[in-house]
């Protein structure tokens, strides 16, 4: 079993997915966390878990909210966690919760973390062996040729920037806007396409405005099926994290696409790789660089295919595949 809080949008319909409680966005630096805060969540747990036997119960951020420890409380299953978090400072939940997160700690048998940055941020507050097994991408589903074709407005071959991720203010959208600013002034034909939902949608989309900016698209929303076309359709994909981001999935998606990638620090070490091998990794908050970055790409094609394919052969390794292997071994190595 797989345990966390749900995400936007409707409930899976698979007969496996159950609901058990709402969740709401916890607001936390530069972005939010789905939590679940009412204690009384743990009788719907209870009543989930009565009657069934589950060899390994694994939850996703274990200490955050209630449903963690209602799950670590009511079953006797081989206990994982897995850590997502990155703080640069403190964490404040974990400080003010420190003697409740010591006390389930107790109760893990297995602590998994997805980066060395999560790593560095759990280890801080609980003393402990924790294996590194990477969040996955389907590798094949953005690496084959998309099935679906770009819309028809990026159907040309104008030079294409693309960013993908929920628009928050963690994901550094002004600092990108910033940099296809200085682009357009170098390659007038150039445009920004921006996928994605959030709430500073709106505001990032008048800001644009206020730039004097053009040819920014938001796309909004983009099913699944339509998102590999998307990335493959980049000349450069560009990922300007701020802050607390220990992870990339949509950066890793893009490798995986064969999108050459211009990413800050914050998660380009993490999930890009190395510098000037796998993509060019530029500081957070510097929209100069990640414009030389991009424009480094657009100038050398030659370059852009090979940190493209440098890219796309790490992003092999992240294939769920890999991924199911390394938990599956991780579970039996604890018992399971």
């Amino acid at each position: 079993m797989v345990a966390g809080p749900s995400g936007d949008g409707p409930l899976p319909q698979n007969g496996y997915t159950h609901h058990v409680g709402s969740s709401f966005r916890f607001l936390s630096p530069g972005d939010s966390a789905r939590v679940n805060l009412n204690p009384l969540i743990s009788r719907p747990i209870r009543d989930l878990l009565k009657g069934r036997r589950f060899d390994v119960v694994h939850m996703h951020e274990p200490f955050l909210g209630f449903i963690g420890p209602a799950f670590m409380s009511n079953t006797d299953s081989v206990k994982v966690g897995t850590f997502h978090t990155w703080r640069e400072g403190p964490h404040i939940p974990y400080i003010a919760f420190w003697p409740l997160v010591v006390y389930w700690n107790r109760r893990l048998d297995g602590r998994v973390v997805v980066s060395e940055a999560a790593r560095r941020t759990i280890s801080r507050y609980v003393k402990a062996e924790y294996r590194l097994i990477p969040n996955g991408v389907d590798f094949h589903r953005f690496a084959c040729p998309a099935e679906a074709a770009p819309p028809a407005h990026l159907a040309d071959q104008r030079p294409t920037l693309l960013f993908v991720g929920r628009i928050e203010a963690r994901k550094g959208i002004p600092y990108l806007l910033k940099a296809y600013k200085l682009v357009k002034e170098r390659v007038p034909e150039a445009r920004l396409v921006i996928v994605g939902e959030g709430g500073l949608k709106d505001e990032y989309r008048r800001l644009a405005a206020e730039m004097g900016l053009a040819d920014v698209h938001f796309e909004g929303y983009v099913p699944p099926d339509l998102l590999p076309a998307y990335y493959q359709r980049a000349d450069v994909f560009c990922s300007p994290s701020t802050v607390n981001e220990s992870f990339g999935i949509t950066l890793l998606e893009a490798m995986a696409a064969h999108a050459p990638a211009v990413a800050t620090s914050i998660n380009g070490l993490n999930t890009l790789g190395e510098n000037g091998v796998t993509g060019v990794i530029v500081p957070p908050k510097d929209p100069e660089a990640m414009a030389d970055g991009v424009m480094q790409l657009l100038d050398d094609r030659a370059l852009a295919r090979r940190l493209a394919d440098a890219a796309q052969e790490r992003a092999r390794r992240y294939d769920w595949e890999e991924v199911a292997r390394e938990l599956l071994a991780y579970y039996e190595e604890l018992g399971a």
